[in-house]
């Protein structure tokens, strides 16, 4: 009897093991594409917009979740890169010089046609050199270099790049071993903001009618047409959404698994009251990129971030990746110099005027920095707010781009300032209230 029990044991043992591995195996399965997806992507753009050597590519982005289980391929030849997991999963993105890097799912190998060329080539500005004395200079250069020094080398804070302006002059700079002033860096979620100075633009221009605009789709005979341009841009549209990044959700679904992002947006039901709920969604910023595809030409869509924002603002080095159905991913996907990206702070902080020009209309940062309802005063519109528990010395007419792995972009109307930090954090972020409150001590 004893026998025949330590067998049945035996066997349920062996079943409950079995059973765990399916389980565990279905859960990484399932996240296969999305895992292969982050990584062919990532590492077709760190090596081709970023100039970045594979390996290291390999040994600092890939180090975070699942990410690190992922094998790549690079295709110096035909510029793309190849993903799998254990030989599953794979994933492919192909880079072209006016795409970026896109990936291509089932449908976008049959149907992609890369953008041979924009008909409009962006100038380049430089930025400059504000006189400073040389107390002034050292207090400076200490105030930023000591936000390169990681208190625990195990989980560095991973600083690429600090650039400050001051009344629009370079007053300070410095990168990491490895990065310079030409060193080309994803922003991130900072793409949203861009989309919030695109869609500015494009009512200064009358090709949107203004923040309360409706039946923005064709698609939305429904409830959502009365989602507004303001609803969007302020996460406000009730829309149903998950942005988990660390499990199968709608953004990653959104990112490494639809040939057509805004259709995957569009096509998104409704969870809540419009106007009334709070939700942050990756997926709201690339309506907006859809919502300005569907008012121009392919060829103006696809010049209108170059001819009439990085142009404007003398910043060459932009690049917005698009999808493969040739939309820019809103959401995600520009790269530029830490010294581009300040001069598109350096845009709101003259309240989107250059040499004269209105770029936004009026009331536009005002609007920007208007606290969306339900979000706990910490969002506006397509920017985020400060809040005193995170940000307890910093100017309260401060706000900010955020990107992952901590970009940011600190725009301080009352002390002129403009702040950008690019880099990889893993960990636990760096001190950015530290980070300000040292800057404008160093001027003082």
């Amino acid at each position: 009897m004893k026998s025949v029990w330590r067998k049945h044991k035996k066997k349920i043992i062996l079943s409950s093991i079995l059973l765990l591995l399916l389980i565990g195996f279905r859960y990484a399965y399932v996240r296969f594409p999305l895992i292969t997806g982050y990584a062919a992507k990532d590492m077709c753009s760190c090596v081709f917009i970023g100039g970045r050597d594979a390996e290291d590519v390999a040994e600092n982005e890939f180090q975070f979740s699942l990410i690190k289980y992922a094998s790549y391929q690079v295709d110096s030849t035909n510029k793309s890169v190849t993903a799998t997991v254990l030989g599953m999963g794979s994933k492919t993105a192909y880079f072209s010089p006016q795409n970026g890097c896109t990936i291509l799912n089932q449908g976008g190998r049959k149907n992609w046609k890369p953008i041979h060329k924009r008909s409009f080539s962006v100038r380049e500005l430089p930025l400059e050199d504000a006189k400073l004395d040389e107390t002034k200079k050292d207090q400076l250069n200490r105030a930023i270099t000591k936000h390169f020094k990681d208190a625990d080398p195990a989980k560095p804070f991973g600083t690429r790049a600090i650039v400050v302006l001051k009344d629009g002059k370079l007053i300070a700079e410095h990168y990491a071993k490895g990065f310079d002033a030409n060193s080309k860096h994803i922003g991130w979620s900072i793409t949203k903001s861009i989309f919030n100075a695109l869609i500015g633009i494009a009512i200064q221009k009358k090709k949107l009618d203004g923040i309360h605009q409706t039946k923005l789709f064709p698609q939305w005979t429904d409830e959502r047409k009365n989602i507004s341009l303001k609803h969007i841009l302020q996460m406000n549209t009730g829309l149903s959404w998950n942005e988990d990044y660390g499990t199968v959700s709608e953004a990653t679904i959104m990112l490494y698994d639809q040939d057509n992002m805004v259709n995957y947006a569009v096509n998104q039901p409704m969870e809540a009251k419009i106007g009334k709920h709070w939700e942050y969604s990756s997926g709201s910023s690339n309506l907006l990129s859809g919502i300005l595809r569907a008012r121009m030409s392919r060829q103006a869509y696809l010049d209108f971030p170059y001819k009439y924002l990085f142009d404007k603002i003398g910043a060459s080095s932009f690049i917005i990746e698009t999808d493969a159905s040739n939309n820019f991913v809103a959401s995600s996907y520009a790269w530029a110099t830490a010294r581009d990206w300040a001069k598109f702070g350096q845009l709101f902080l003259k309240k989107g005027v250059v040499d004269g020009e209105r770029l936004f209309p009026a009331g536009w940062i005002e609007f920007t920095t208007e606290k969306a309802v339900d979000s706990e005063g910490k969002y506006g519109a397509q920017f985020w707010l400060p809040v005193k528990k995170e940000f307890p010395h910093a100017p309260s007419d401060m706000y900010y781009a955020d990107g992952f792995q901590g970009q940011r972009i600190f725009i301080i109307p009352s002390e002129g300032l403009v702040i950008v930090r690019m880099g990889l954090t893993r960990f636990d972020q760096p001190n950015y209230d530290e980070l300000i409150r040292d800057i404008i001590e160093g001027l003082q």
